[in-house]
């Protein structure tokens, strides 16, 4: 098939893609857009207008996909739908994350499908976890082992467990133990793996040096130089890879804003070993 028609979002991620209609996409294209989205880490495939249904068997060609607890009563529990309610925005999804990573097997795609938008603000803002881990300096990463003697000498934050929350969900939603630092499983890359909006606390450290060592690596995830801020346009369809991606929600409109949402489920998250220091 010919090549994707793209151009660049940002330094740090993206690229959007004209010239599609996603209505029936055939496996060539599926596979296409995968091999762009292990490079690129989200895409932004513009000028879509799929319905729910359409957007679950498009969401179904990429694997199986996952419910949410907020939408367990919805007509239909694998497409969410994001809405303010009356222009209110709410706490909504406004904390940097990745989707759902208190499953114990997290979704490796989300896609996110713009149907109403603000006539300004709105945006969402992603973060490139692969340029996080690489950035993070020698001592970050060494932190883990002043808590942890029993860690190797070698970045012993790779070495750390962190639990994941989904109780604001409700008690039935799971909690789950996942690597701090994560082995991308197709790519091979590392990268962090820790979010403000569902990790909890760090496994088998005390609580107080779990939380500056949580709120120092939440600030340095998000820095700038590895976030994209994505302005909608109507039927724009986000999708991306939580393995390499956090996002969040800027709520900072006060006009209906709803966007529909399916997560593929990924597999158990693997810890990232560090390459050996010389």
């Amino acid at each position: 098939m010919p090549a994707l028609k793209t151009e660049p979002l940002s330094p740090a991620m993206g690229v959007r893609i004209t010239g599609l209609d996603l209505h029936a996409a055939s496996a060539d294209l599926i596979g296409s857009l995968r091999t762009e989205l292990l490079r690129h880490h989200l895409l932004v495939v513009a000028h879509q207008n799929l319905h729910r249904e359409e957007l679950q068997a498009f969401g179904c060609a990429w694997g199986e996909l996952l419910t949410h607890p907020a939408s367990a009563h919805a007509e239909n529990p694998y497409v969410q739908i994001l809405a303010s309610r009356n222009g209110v925005r709410g706490r909504g999804y406004g904390a940097w994350h990745s989707d759902m990573s208190w499953h114990p097997t997290p979704p490796w795609i989300t896609m996110l499908h713009a149907r109403t938008l603000p006539s300004w603000g709105g945006d969402t803002g992603y973060a490139n976890q692969h340029l996080a881990w690489q950035a993070l300096d020698r001592a970050a990463k060494d932190r883990g082992r002043m808590f942890r003697r029993d860690l190797p000498d070698a970045e012993a934050i790779a070495g750390l467990d962190a639990n994941h929350s989904g109780k604001r969900f409700g008690a039935k939603a799971p909690d789950s133990v996942h690597p701090v630092v994560r082995l991308h499983d197709e790519s091979g890359s590392l990268a962090l793996y820790v979010n403000p909006e569902f990790t909890s606390h760090i496994v088998g450290i005390e609580e107080n040096a779990a939380k500056l060592m949580l709120y120092a690596l939440w600030v340095h995830t998000t820095g700038l130089e590895f976030c994209y801020r994505h302005r909608w346009s109507p039927g724009d369809l986000a999708i991306w890879d939580n393995r390499s991606v956090m996002h969040t929600s800027i709520l900072d409109y006060d006009e209906p804003r709803a966007l529909t949402r399916v997560v593929v489920k990924g597999d158990a998250v693997l810890r990232g070993a560090p390459k050996a220091v010389a």
